[in-house]
């Protein structure tokens, strides 16, 4: 059973740190990518219907891109910093539950091995 739990931990932590490199692909990217969003908003297929069910759509999406412009900017200068941060948290909580896990087995296997006393009864 151990052998299951931290395979499965090394497998996550795995995809953790692909995740981890990711973000930090994400957050490297110059912000300016984000001026091309604007001009798809503009030719969004179905946009009347979208507009008969959420209304002010492109206004809020409009405002969501200039948000995550400013965000990206902000973070993206001190984005190697973030993504070990990020990783490290996510890395130790990963091992942390594998160590919980491991302890829960260990546990639960001392008693169902724990020795009988002579003089009891067999249940």
């Amino acid at each position: 059973m151990h052998i299951a739990i931290w395979i499965f931990i090394f497998i996550g932590l795995g995809l953790w740190s692909l995740l981890s490199w990711g973000l930090h692909a994400v957050l490297t990217l110059d912000p300016q990518w984000l001026e091309d969003v604007q001009a798809l908003i503009e030719h969004v297929p179905y946009a009347e219907e979208i507009d008969r069910w959420v209304p002010g759509w492109r206004e809020l999406l409009a405002m969501a891109t200039d948000l995550a412009q400013s965000v990206l900017g902000w973070v993206g200068s001190n984005a190697p910093l973030v993504a070990w941060i990020v990783w490290g948290v996510g890395a130790l909580l990963l091992l942390g539950a594998g160590g919980v896990l491991s302890l829960i087995v260990c546990m639960l296997d001392e008693k169902k091995h724990e020795p009988r006393r002579p003089g009891a009864a067999a249940a």
